[in-house]
């Protein structure tokens, strides 16, 4: 039997692109054992991934050197969806057969490789890597496996009306949208639609929520979940909205996988690399000629501005439409 490991640890939105290489792999290798290495984010939502056999614990990378060693030592095949000098170097040294990954100079000694530029969509690269292969890729869609959660029942099932996310905040500053923006949109789906409204995120977010004036009366229908989910409740809670709306972010990606309908409100941020692959999610975008500018490799083209020009040009019209195409 082939036995298989895939690297892919990091954002939720990679860890959720990758779902589609793990379906397609295993349509590809039904009786294969295929485990994954993770770290803390992936770990968490690929609990229920029923594509892999095993989670396998990131650990620290040179003072576990020997720890990876034998690790790698029982698999025939490894895929590095993430690129890893030290992983690669490792695997090269421990004779792995097949070492499968980019053609990036981060990756080391690799005996299959497929290229890794900005043309194209991190899923479709991710793809590519069975392709080079020859396995049959049939479906580029991605997927979520969620787990009940008694929190996320509770907190949902008893509000009536529609009920909308609001994911605003990022670590990132250029890819936020104006606060008074946001109060605006959010009187209008409490007001005119008559919709609950959850925020979510990490306690860090608090802050730029509570800098989101609302009057008393809006309040009221705004239930704030900032630090009081896990991955998987949120992904639980994702799963139970009628709209997501928000900026770039895991949560966006999380939508896409569940099916669920979505706003995303984008500046800085390839979409030719990662743009949610659905459907039913709705790009707000200018297009700026310096746009993307997010992780571009050059410094000049990194926005210098605080508050990025391609989002501040984003309208509140402009969102209000995109709802009422949502939420009739």
């Amino acid at each position: 039997m082939d036995k298989i490991l895939v690297i892919r640890y990091g954002t939720i939105g990679d860890t959720i692109f990758a779902s589609a290489f793990y379906r397609e792999l295993r349509k590809n290798l039904p009786n294969a054992q295929i485990d994954a290495l993770v770290d803390g984010v992936a770990e968490s939502i690929m609990l229920n991934c029923p594509y892999i056999n095993n989670l396998i614990k990131l650990k620290k990378k040179y003072r576990d050197f020997f720890y990876y060693y034998r690790l790698f030592k029982n698999y025939d095949t490894i895929f590095f969806l993430k690129n890893d000098n030290f992983l690669s170097k490792v695997a090269f040294l421990a004779r792995v057969k097949n070492r499968i990954g980019f053609d990036v100079r981060r990756n080391f000694r690799l005996t299959k490789t497929a290229p890794y530029k900005n043309d194209k969509h991190e899923i479709d690269f991710y793809l590519d890597l069975l392709k080079v292969c020859g396995y049959k890729v049939e479906n580029d869609k991605t997927e979520m496996w969620v787990s009940p959660s008694e929190k996320v029942e509770e907190t949902v099932n008893n509000r009536s009306g529609k009920k909308v996310l609001i994911h605003a905040s990022s670590r990132f500053p250029q890819k936020n949208w104006n606060k008074a923006n946001w109060a605006k949109v959010i009187e209008y789906l409490a007001g005119e639609k008559s919709a609950n409204i959850f925020f979510v995120g990490g306690n860090s977010d608090n802050e730029y929520y509570s800098g989101i004036e609302l009057n008393s009366d809006i309040n009221s229908k705004v239930i704030n979940l900032c630090g009081m989910c896990n991955i998987q409740e949120t992904m639980s809670l994702v799963s139970k909205m009628d709209l997501v709306l928000g900026i770039d972010s895991g949560v966006i990606h999380m939508a896409a996988a569940s099916d669920i309908p979505s706003i995303l409100l984008n500046g800085p941020t390839s979409l030719v690399r990662w743009q949610p692959r659905s459907e039913k999610c709705t790009v707000l975008t200018k297009n700026y000629e310096c746009s993307p500018c997010m992780f571009a490799s050059s410094r000049n083209k990194r926005c210098k501005n605080k508050a990025a020009e391609c989002m501040e040009a984003i309208t509140y019209d402009e969102v209000i439409n995109a709802i009422n195409n949502v939420l009739i």
